[in-house]
């Protein structure tokens, strides 16, 4: 039964008034903690002003609330709806804190972002679930899968710890060059940038996700390097030139944020599939933790996810010596 006195209560990361901005953090630091419950002290919480640089992005709306028992903040949702592509989609999220479960608060939630969905017209919600390392099987499947939900995709989490890499030199296929940028890229190769963005939305595995290729251009990349910037993280990316054409094939980007900086982030992996087969993503990847280890040496772990089925990516990331931290699943509701 929902508690008698539980409120949804809007957040927004873009209020400045102090008494709403203070209501935003509290929503942050709950999900925080939802996060420290289920991951342990090893979390991927994002801070409160990384989410608030999130909201500065043109290309996804977000709405969110803080569910409150009374005076309690007892959880969190969400919803992030895009608005340049696959505009019958969005992605939801609901955290309630442990103390606070199986009341019915996480159902509340629930039903917000999906009549949150339906007023934006969309009618394919995706939400993941994440947990440890220590077993395969999702603790919270039950609850996803009575509201409706069924598994798209599995992703396994993986970390690297920076020195013990057990491939040390890369090697670039003739035809083919590396280069390397340290937060920005030169605007003569954002065109390039847009096509590889469009390219990574589809050529990677995307199990059962109904997803149709994004919609890049030089603005958007643009405008998702200002928010990264506004964000607090800093970027090593390398890219992969085609001598031939004098085009970009492929790329592999990191991201550190300065709430943790000994902790980065693998983001985008891609060489085009019209020239894989060179051993460029290997290549990239070696290149770029070496660059990664030059401007921020005080980064000790890497962190990484890749689908199951990505046998490829999986077994790049061994032999670098990426080991299992945990996983994610990607589940997929259509709304009648």
């Amino acid at each position: 039964m929902t508690p008698p006195d539980l409120a949804l209560v809007p957040v927004s990361g873009l209020d400045t008034d102090p008494t709403a901005r203070a209501r935003f953090d509290t929503w942050a630091r709950l999900l925080e903690e939802v996060a420290r419950d289920e991951q342990g002290e090893d979390h991927d919480a994002w801070s409160a002003e990384e989410l608030r640089g999130l909201e500065g992005s043109a290309s996804k709306r977000r709405r969110q609330v803080l569910a409150v028992d009374g005076d309690e903040p007892v959880g969190a949702g969400g919803i992030i709806a895009p608005l340049l592509d696959n505009e019958a989609t969005a992605q939801v999220f609901v955290a309630v804190l442990p103390a606070h479960r199986r009341r019915g608060v996480g159902d509340e939630l629930l039903r917000w972002v999906e009549g949150e969905a339906r007023g934006l017209g969309r009618a394919t919600l995706h939400a993941e679930t994440q947990w440890g390392a220590d077993t395969d099987e999702d603790p919270f499947a039950g609850w996803v899968e009575r509201h409706g939900f069924e598994a798209a995709q599995t992703v396994l989490r993986s970390d690297l710890v920076m020195g013990e890499r057990t491939v040390s030199v890369p090697v670039v296929a003739d035809g083919y060059r590396l280069e390397t940028h340290v937060d920005v890229m030169p605007e003569a190769d954002l065109a390039d940038r847009a096509f590889l963005a469009r390219r990574m939305s589809t050529d990677v595995p995307l199990g059962d996700l109904e997803l149709a290729e994004e919609e890049w251009d030089e603005g958007r990349v643009r405008g998702e390097d200002e928010r990264t910037r506004a964000m607090g993280r800093r970027v090593v990316s390398t890219f992969v030139r085609d001598l031939g054409t004098g085009r970009l094939v492929g790329y592999t980007s990191i991201q550190c944020p300065v709430g943790t900086p000994h902790l980065a982030f693998q983001h985008d992996t891609l060489v085009i599939r019209e020239h894989r087969g060179h051993g460029l993503g290997l290549a990239l990847k070696l290149a770029n933790l070496q660059a990664l280890a030059r401007a921020l040496p005080e980064v000790s772990v890497v962190r990484t996810w890749n689908a199951e089925e990505n046998a490829h990516m999986l077994a790049v990331n061994r032999l670098l010596g990426f080991r299992p931290s945990g996983r994610l699943r990607a589940w997929q509701k259509r709304l009648a």
